[in-house]
């Protein structure tokens, strides 16, 4: 294992942990016995390892992919009923706008027969 620690490591790169020092020496010197009599599992080359994690790498992506494309779907959808909510709103409000205008003309058409009725009553009334 000083044998290991004592190597050079490649600039760039940070020296092995004790941990991977001990696990290296461990696969290269035995058959893994003493791990497997702890209930630890045998370590794993830095080869599988890379891929292993490379592989969990990209799963994780795809899921957080996925998990971001369902959000943005639910996200459209209820963009979409607003949307029709708000067209619907709209279109509610200008026939209001409409039959309030109606309202309004019907009624002053209405009180200028009754001003008409009234002073048709009051010179009726006078006259007699």
């Amino acid at each position: 294992m000083e044998a290991l620690r004592a190597e050079p490591v490649p600039e760039g790169e940070t020296p092995p942990s004790s941990v991977q020092l001990v696990s290296k020496v461990l696969t290269q010197t035995s058959s893994n016995q003493f791990l497997k009599s702890v209930g630890m599992k045998p370590p794993t080359s830095s080869k599988s390892s890379s891929a292993n994690e490379s592989e969990l790498r990209e799963q994780l992506a795809a899921e957080a992919a996925a998990a971001v494309q369902g959000e943005l779907n639910e996200l459209k959808k209820k963009s979409e009923e607003a949307e029709e909510k708000l067209t619907k709103t709209t279109t509610e409000l200008e026939e209001y706008k409409k039959l309030t205008e109606k309202n309004t003309k019907e009624m002053e058409e209405t009180n200028m027969l009754l001003k008409k009725l009234l002073s048709f009553h009051g010179n009726a009334s006078s006259s007699t």
